[in-house]
């Protein structure tokens, strides 16, 4: 399985949620964060703790669709403008149900 993390625009989160809905992934997490990257590097050098905020959402997704949904993430928030976001593919290890005290495979 796979996880994949994407950090994007608070604008875009309906947007994004609902096209995931349709493609069928069986469930997302979202979480609200902060954070700066290479555009506020470059014109807020000197303001320290100056934080953008933004979205983080994850989807554990078995390994032959990460592709498709990274791409459907990819074609929601892109505009070609520095601060888009940043989308991560990870090696998921293991996922648990909690509520059935095993590994789920099907998560």
């Amino acid at each position: 399985m796979k996880l994949i993390s994407a950090v994007i625009r608070p604008k875009y989160l309906q947007r994004l949620a609902m096209a995931l809905r349709k493609a069928n992934v069986p469930g997302i997490t979202v979480v609200k964060a902060q954070g700066f990257g290479k555009e506020q590097l470059d014109s807020d050098l000197g303001l320290i703790g100056i934080m953008a905020e933004r979205i983080k959402i994850e989807i554990a997704i078995e390994d032959d669709e990460a592709p498709r949904i990274v791409k459907l993430i990819n074609d929601i928030i892109a505009t070609g403008r520095d601060g888009d976001g940043i989308i991560f593919v990870w090696e998921l290890v293991q996922a648990k149900r909690i509520e059935r005290g095993g590994t789920d495979p099907g998560i």
